[in-house]
């Protein structure tokens, strides 16, 4: 059944799913034990088989990057020069940093999908979901490392909004549209709480390009863009099954929850001391990526798939008992991500609907009338000979707006705008992208 509606009070903050270090030794054997997901998975007899993502683009949105740790050298990733943000000065800030705090995150959900194999001395080999993919990487800005301010200007010199870590609204949204028209068979974003995605991701649905998304690793509210309509947002768990639970020891539950995947324990190359080193981690960040990666492998297998339908095998094929009736919980959401399951059953058998979208509910963000009209706008983009030569309808914008920090309290997240001395508070309703009845357990 359709759950209520529920009230959504969205404040806008950016919550990087991961980097939270597991205190280990740096034994090689304890370091291994971070692989778990990778061998529960049965990723290798995919790749054993021929299927590594080849021939499919991943478009990673996140921060600064290290595309020279090892791991990463020889794979298939593109990194633009730049970022989409520019300094207080004017000057673009690069999209490659060899600094740990601003490029650990971006680097190391990207190795999830890549990873080579490759290691250093003594170290424990990490291998990625889908190493034959392509990843094009956008970077949406960091906090200047050097003075720890944070100034985002986009090229056109209008100051955009940031949170703590840097981040822009405008800078997502754009990387979100240019992802799209780049190409991408999936977008991965393993952070959350930006705001006013709504152009962005109406977009991506009515371009059929999933936006794979992680759920913040506490709080329940998914935010933007993992709780917006349409979008997939992905749950933590670890090599015990249990998912993801918050500093009190409540377990991640979430309305906003689509799919789950490992994100506990999960073995990542450098450290606040050295690249070379590695540790190991959790967060949904991570869980995002490997999600993605798995949708990589199977659309290389099965490349007549749509997006559409990438997502109903996910859904589907969760899991482990085969191909299945989909059923939710706000624990792990239509079940854990299974990469033997999905590569088992061609989902082209499946209707070309995101499951993840609710067309029925004006009040959804986005609903079916923005989503029609980024749709009809595609048409018109992608016809050799247009013939309307009249300006385009209105619509929203993709190129979204600020980023406010957010707070949490009593399970209620407030987005506070200050605007010429004004407050504005701003609420939006969504309804359940899910559609079945939900219980609490586990898949």
């Amino acid at each position: 059944m359709r759950r209520p509606h529920r009230l959504l009070a969205v404040l806008g903050a950016i919550a990087l799913g991961g980097m939270i270090a597991v205190p280990s030794s740096a034994a090689a054997e304890d370091l291994a034990s971070g692989l778990w997901w990778f061998d529960r998975g049965n990723v290798q007899e995919a790749h054993d088989a021929g299927f590594d993502g080849s021939g499919v683009t991943v478009a990673v949105i996140d921060t600064q990057i290290n595309p020279d740790v090892v791991g990463l050298r020889g794979a298939d990733l593109q990194v633009p020069e730049n970022t989409y943000c520019h300094d207080a000065a004017g000057a673009p800030i690069p999209a490659v940093s060899t600094d740990y705090v601003a490029a650990a995150h971006g680097t190391n959900v990207v190795s999830m999908i890549l990873g080579t194999g490759e290691a250093p001395a003594g170290g424990v080999p990490i291998k990625g979901a889908a190493p034959g993919a392509t990843v094009k990487y956008y970077s949406a800005g960091l906090e200047d490392q050097d003075t720890g301010e944070v100034s985002c200007a986009l090229e056109n010199g209008e100051q955009s909004t940031t949170d703590d870590h840097g981040f822009a609204a405008e800078a997502m949204s754009l990387a979100i549209s240019d992802a799209i028209d780049e190409g991408a068979d999936i977008i991965s974003i393993s952070s959350t709480g930006y705001v006013f995605l709504l152009g962005a991701t109406a977009k991506a649905v009515a371009a059929g390009v999933p936006i794979i998304a992680g759920l913040p690793n506490e709080g329940g509210v998914g935010g933007q863009p993992a709780g917006l309509n349409g979008v997939v947002g992905v749950q933590a768990f670890g090599s015990d099954g249990a998912i993801a639970t918050w500093p009190s020891g409540e377990p991640n539950l979430s309305d906003d929850v689509g799919t789950a995947a490992p994100g506990i324990g999960i073995l990542v190359q450098g450290t606040e001391a050295s690249w070379d080193e590695q540790e190991l981690v959790r967060g949904t960040s991570f869980a995002t990526s490997i999600v993605s990666g798995f949708l990589a492998v199977v659309k290389q297998k099965y490349p007549e798939a749509t997006g559409n339908q990438l997502l109903q095998t996910l859904i589907h094929n969760s899991g482990t008992k085969g191909e299945h009736e989909p059923e939710w919980n706000n624990s792990t959401g239509f079940g854990a991500a299974s990469l033997t399951g999905m590569l088992a059953v061609d989902p082209t058998k499946y209707p070309d609907e995101n499951p993840f979208f609710d067309a029925d509910d004006p009040n959804a963000v986005p609903n079916a009338d923005d989503v029609a009209t980024f749709a009809a706008d595609l048409e018109v983009d992608s016809s050799p000979e247009p013939t309307q030569t009249s300006a385009a309808p209105e619509q929203p914008s993709a190129d979204g707006a600020g980023v406010t920090p957010w707070v949490i309290g009593g399970g209620v997240v407030l987005l506070i705008l200050l605007a010429g001395g004004i407050v504005l508070a701003v609420t939006l309703t969504r309804s359940s992208k899910r559609r079945t009845d939900h219980t609490g357990g586990q898949s």
